[in-house]
């Protein structure tokens, strides 16, 4: 789940060109090449249930692996040494380096490579920039790349809730995350390498790889979490930048609290968007009942769940997922449908048969938090936590309150700095990056995982950029081939161009120096796949009328969202 890439614009000669075509060609011998077939990315290996592949692979698909040091203050020796894995799609004469990060952190990366070599639908993402090196580097921690070894039962076994309400069940989590953290450190190798697994050297080893292929400068494709570190490579090597397309924004340097804030008063949009939905799909359990029939039933059944936590009947011993649900588990569910690909028809189907006494869809599956998960030492490797307190946790909650009119209260930033407060390591400082490079950034108006307004706040700090406003839902909007963001990201990487000044019912384009204005009301946005939605329980049409402005909508539902004020905070 998380993209960046940028350009200077400029026109390049002729000659220029040439220079370009052969310079990556000129590779010193710090880079092994290995058997593709042998090293299958895991998704792939689990996709069709291989360990190794058997078939004939384009001869364009390349896997490689680096030695880099563990820690780079210190010169690269048998004891500060590491192998971070990649694999890339070359073309005979590429026209310059693209290198993809896929976000998480930690997602896997290397199986975009092989998708763009073996043309499979994922390659639809990066149609049109086939003549550039395709660049994808596992990040450290991962598959290829010096995996790390975390393992602990303990959230299974004894922390059956997903966020805590008091502070004895904060102090529990906190134990638990410190023992699961003290279980990487212990069973990683080499000894100290969960310290060296954050955006500090992610950017050294992509670097040191840029280097080892011939390439004086890059161009950048980063995903969600991969805006981070992709804005971390610009600020570090602005004179390595090409185009930089960063994707669904997760920013530096904005406070934790505007952070979460933000995902708060981004779910709250999404509860209007599933409501949104309803009034136009026939399937929906609420469907003629009118404008704020979904809102209603969450209200509904929070409340209910208040009173007395609901049954779902599917769940209990061995199954999984946990029985009663409760509020906390209810404001957790809404969460995982609403994120990433949201699943309007699915939430409407759960809340319904909550509300009809089962909540077993809204139940609490401990196995997939990304608290047991190697999400933990990733982000909390970039992310300080100076205060790690219970009331600290609380605080950011308490103070998101004016923009939670639905009481959705989960946020997984706030998660973030809930599992970081057992980080026992260094981390950096939160700052504001000083880019001066033109950027593109991406964002889309009902992104739940990097809520619009982290995007505008990016924007803002690196005024040579331009804001892409893809106008829907979804997370990352280059994996959306068929909107109108697509193209317009396919072709600035190619040309280093931006887009003009465009403001309609698809995308807003705000230059260099422009303003944004509020975020669209989430019942004039259209919706349907044209608008990223998808669902696993039914056919979602290419396009759904929205609903008509009406002056009796000016209410809790149907409001236009101000963006909310965010200050520039630099901790030092």
């Amino acid at each position: 789940m998380l993209s960046f890439l940028f350009c200077f614009v400029i026109f390049i000669s002729f000659n220029q060109c040439g220079f370009a075509l052969y310079l990556p060609r000129q590779q010193n011998n710090t880079l092994r090449w290995v058997d593709c077939a042998t090293h299958v990315p895991q998704p792939i290996q689990f996709a069709l249930n291989i360990t190794t592949f058997s078939g004939p692979l384009p001869p364009t698909l390349f896997c490689g692996e680096v030695d880099v040091p563990m820690d780079y203050a210190k010169p690269i020796a048998s004891d500060n040494q590491i192998t971070v894995g990649f694999a890339m799609n070359r073309p005979k004469n590429p026209a310059g380096l693209l290198i993809f990060h896929a976000g998480g952190p930690g997602v896997d990366a290397v199986s975009q490579a092989w998708a763009n070599a073996l043309n499979t639908s994922q390659a639809a993402s990066f149609s049109g920039l086939e003549e550039f090196d395709f660049l994808a580097v596992n990040t450290r921690g991962i598959q290829f790349s010096n995996p790390l070894n975390c393992t602990s039962g303990k959230f299974f076994n004894d922390i059956p809730f997903a966020f805590a309400t008091t502070e004895s069940e904060f102090n529990a989590y906190q134990t638990a995350m410190g023992e699961f953290l003290q279980s990487c450190a212990e069973n990683s190798t080499p000894a100290g390498i969960i310290q060296h697994v954050g955006t500090a050297e992610a950017i050294q080893d992509w670097d040191l790889i840029r280097a080892a292929l011939g390439y004086e400068q890059v161009h950048l494709v980063g995903v969600s979490y991969g805006t981070f570190v992709g804005a971390a490579y610009a600020a570090k090597y602005p004179d390595r930048v090409g185009r930089f397309v960063l994707d669904a924004v997760f920013p530096h340097g904005m406070p934790f609290q505007d952070m979460v804030t933000a995902q708060v008063a981004a779910i709250n949009r999404l509860l209007l968007r599933a409501d949104a939905f309803c009034l136009q799909d026939t399937s929906c359990p609420f469907h003629g009942q009118g404008k704020g029939s979904v809102v209603k039933a969450w209200e509904t059944l929070l409340a209910r769940s208040i009173q007395q936590p609901i049954p779902a009947s599917r769940c209990g011993p061995n199954t999984g997922c946990n029985t009663p649900v409760t509020p906390t588990d209810l404001r957790l569910g809404a969460s995982v449908f609403l994120r990433s690909n949201p699943d309007f028809p699915l939430f409407n189907k759960a809340l319904n048969e909550s509300l009809n006494g089962d909540a077993s869809l809204f139940a609490y599956v401990p196995a997939a938090d990304i608290r047991d998960t190697i999400v933990v030492p990733l982000v909390c490797s970039d992310l300080k936590n100076t205060d790690k307190s219970f009331a600290n946790f609380e605080a950011l909650s308490k103070n998101s309150n004016s923009s939670d009119p639905a009481q959705m209260v989960y946020s997984q930033i706030w998660q973030f700095t809930y599992m970081c407060s057992a980080w026992p390591f260094a981390a950096p400082a939160p700052s504001v990056l000083p880019i001066q490079q033109p950027i593109m950034w991406v964002t889309a108006d009902f992104d739940l995982n990097t809520p619009t307004e982290l995007a505008t706040f990016a924007f803002e700090q690196a005024p040579n950029s331009t804001l892409v406003v893809r106008h829907g839902d979804d997370h990352v909007s280059i994996d959306l081939p068929n909107v109108a963001t697509h193209q317009l990201q396919i072709d600035f990487l190619r040309t280093g161009v931006f887009p003009t000044t465009r403001n309609d019912a698809q995308v807003t384009v705000i230059t260099p120096g422009g303003k944004r204005g509020v975020i669209s009301d989430p019942y004039q946005v259209p919706l349907g796949t044209v608008a990223g939605d998808m669902s696993t329980i039914e056919s979602v049409p290419e396009r759904l009328v929205p609903i008509p402005s009406s002056p009796s909508s000016a209410s809790t539902i149907g409001v236009r969202w101000p963006l909310i004020v965010l200050s520039v905070l630099l901790c030092l």
